[in-house]
């Protein structure tokens, strides 16, 4: 039912963005409306990553580089600094080419940096297909000290992103994107983005990942979000369907908005296509330049997680909330899949 009524709504939506297209050609409105043949993912190299692996990681990013703060008027701690250099340097060993990157943003004035790290495409390497995460954490409310959730997981993500596709070939480049200062504004993500858009640089997705682990098969939803313009409804929708229902195989909700859905109580676990992003982080950037986007997340919230902006958001909590060390790694190892296959479908449309 839930996947029959976004095929309607998909077909509405297409409709709209078709109308100011009326004097086009006939084949272009055809090609547009109707679903796309996907690459066979069956086809596709597989993963060697397991949850296991990447939660091992993020335990050990951490503790090993707590309290990445960067300060109005002060400016990034020393663990902020070193983080961006590790992160820059293994993405390196992974065959990227790689640049730290520093704007001055804000008043007062700080500076703050971009981890940017690019492995070039066979066919189109002037487009992208772009990863996006924050690995700065919060200096204010509860006092973020090792930021597991928010955002050290989505950093650690992408970290296995990189070592997943550094013997894989893509006809797009891929580009690992890690922002400083969004827990500020989205002051680095904001900068870039805007930089890339003065260069005219193509962007086919950019695909954000901020509190990502918790969810399908723990008691809760892996939301995946598309950006706000109609026209992102209808690229992302049926590529969400095939990936995580028709490939994956993935359980289907509808994210568990009611408050009773929330921890400790959770919902049935599943994956939810769960439509525009309600969620505020760094590839919002990218969808205000006008780039098409799509955002992985645990559970539906920010608010949901009980440890959000809290010193406790670590990842025996992370355990905690998941329901067990395994439903963390299997929800991590789930969320990964979905946006690994993602990746391939959007590198050969």
């Amino acid at each position: 039912m839930i996947r029959n009524f976004r095929k309607l709504v998909i077909v509405a939506v297409a409709g709209v963005v078709l109308l100011p297209l009326a004097s086009a050609p006939q084949s272009f409105a055809q090609k547009a409306s109707r679903t796309p043949k996907y690459i066979d993912l069956n086809k596709v190299p597989k993963p060697k990553i397991t949850g296991a692996e990447i939660i091992s990681g993020l335990e050990e990013l951490v503790e090993k580089y707590p309290a990445r703060y960067n300060l109005p008027g002060v400016g990034p701690t020393p663990n902020n600094v070193a983080v961006s250099e590790f992160l820059a340097k293994e993405a390196k060993g992974y065959g990227f080419k790689t640049r730290i990157l520093e704007f001055q943003v804000g008043t007062p004035a700080r500076t703050v940096r971009v981890v940017e790290a690019v492995k070039r495409g066979a066919k189109a390497p002037n487009e992208w297909i772009t990863f996006i995460a924050h690995y700065d954490t919060i200096a204010s409310a509860g006092v973020t000290i090792q930021g597991a959730y928010d955002d050290g997981s989505g950093t650690n993500m992408l970290r296995y992103f990189g070592k997943a596709f550094s013997k894989v070939k893509t006809n797009k480049s891929l580009a690992l994107l890690w922002f400083d200062a969004e827990e500020s504004g989205l002051l680095a993500s904001q900068a870039y983005a805007e930089m890339l858009k003065k260069k005219d640089q193509q962007v086919a997705a950019g695909f954000g990942f901020d509190m990502v682990g918790i969810g399908y098969p723990a008691r809760y939803c892996i939301c995946v979000y598309h950006g706000p313009a109609p026209e992102d409804a209808v690229k992302a929708l049926p590529i969400i369907d095939y990936v995580n229902f028709d490939y994956l195989k993935f359980p289907q909700g509808d994210g568990g908005p009611a408050t009773t859905e929330k921890w400790p109580f959770g919902t049935e676990p599943h994956v939810c296509s769960c439509g525009p992003n309600i969620r505020n982080s760094d590839e919002s950037n990218f969808a205000e330049q006008g780039y098409f986007t799509m955002r992985w997340t645990g559970m539906r919230t920010a608010s949901d997680y009980p440890g959000y902006h809290q010193p406790w958001d670590t990842v025996p909590f992370m355990e905690v909330v998941a329901g067990g060390r395994e439903n963390l790694e299997q929800g991590t190892e789930n969320t990964f899949k979905s946006a690994y296959y993602s990746t391939f479908v959007i590198d050969n449309l």
